[in-house]
């Protein structure tokens, strides 16, 4: 076969290849629409995609969510409103004994005589008007306490004697008190506290006799140094009220009546009373402000990669 006839039989190899490639249909492309943020499209030269293959931008990364602190979700801690306060308390009082001691009756054969009263439990109240300034209260009040006598026992000249009594004895208080509430963080609040003031004391008159002999103590109202302390704890109902229990400890000065010298008098109680307040409004509850969220941030833009251009094909002649 001679040389002709060999390019010949090239040329027609090559113009059939080439064809054969031209031929073959390109990958369907997926319309624009549909094209995934981030990929890269091949181009065929007549402007149409033949390939799309996913692409990242060099040196991004995914968007992070922001994290937002919305503050504690705590409750608040309970506050009890202060301010000007009024307070009634109810219960009762049990007087300690009494001690008593004769006077101005020597001329009656009565000499030396000295006794204790012994009382009942009694009732006992309060009306209290108070200003509040925080853990630190401030109080007047008025005490009205009545117990009864049920016994009288005393000697005479060494001779003891013990007598049932009837009557009672009445005590009248004006007090002016201070407190210090103990703040727990919460609705319990418990208190300690005192005061003192003036104290009216009012006492039966007692009748005794000997040897055919016989004496009245007599009556006594009389006006006296007192004083009150107080262990309490409360509890808030809203930021205006609280009800509270007690004990309370009060006493009042010794005393000569008109045959009689009584010692101190003293006595325990318990009360279960209520406060109202109305100085100062409740405070406000402290409302948290979420941190505005984040401008949404634009989607990046597809990173295309360049088409390398195709050599040209040379002709084999």
């Amino acid at each position: 076969m001679n040389n002709k006839k060999l390019l010949a039989m090239g040329c027609g190899f090559a113009a059939s290849a080439a064809g054969t490639l031209l031929a073959i249909p390109a990958r369907a492309a997926e319309p624009a629409a549909a094209m995934a943020p981030g990929s890269a499209a091949l181009l065929s030269p007549d402007g149409s995609a033949i390939a799309l293959s996913p692409s990242p931008e060099p040196n991004t990364s995914a968007n992070a969510s922001v994290a937002q602190s919305f503050g504690s979700n705590e409750a608040p801690l309970y506050e009890q409103a202060t301010g000007w306060y009024v307070g009634l308390g109810l219960g009762a009082a049990w007087p300690t004994d009494t001690g008593i001691r004769s006077r101005n009756l020597d001329d009656r054969g009565f000499e030396n005589i000295n006794g204790d009263l012994s009382f009942g439990g009694g009732f006992s109240g309060d009306l209290a008007v108070g200003y509040d300034f925080g853990a630190f209260r401030t109080e007047l009040s008025y005490v009205y306490t009545s117990s009864s006598v049920n016994d009288v026992s005393f000697s005479i000249d060494g001779n003891d004697y013990d007598l049932n009594s009837s009557g009672s004895i009445n005590k009248n208080d004006i007090f002016a008190s201070g407190y210090w509430d103990i703040s727990t963080g919460s609705r319990w609040t418990p208190y300690i506290g005192g005061g003192v003031g003036y104290t009216n004391l009012s006492t039966p008159r007692i009748r005794v006799s000997n040897n055919g002999e016989s004496a009245s103590t007599g009556g006594a109202n009389v006006g006296l140094f007192g004083w009150q302390a107080k262990l309490g704890v409360s509890y808030g109902v809203s930021n205006a009220s609280d009800v509270y229990l007690e004990g309370t400890y009060s006493g009042a000065s010794g005393f000569d009546g008109e045959n009689i010298r009584y010692d101190s008098y003293n006595d325990f109680g318990a009360k279960l009373g209520f406060r109202y307040r109305f100085g100062q409004p409740a405070p406000e509850t402290v409302v948290v402000t979420p941190a505005p969220e984040p401008a949404p941030q634009p989607a990046p833009e597809p990173f295309v990669q360049p088409i390398p251009e195709s050599a040209p094909i040379r002709g084999l002649w």
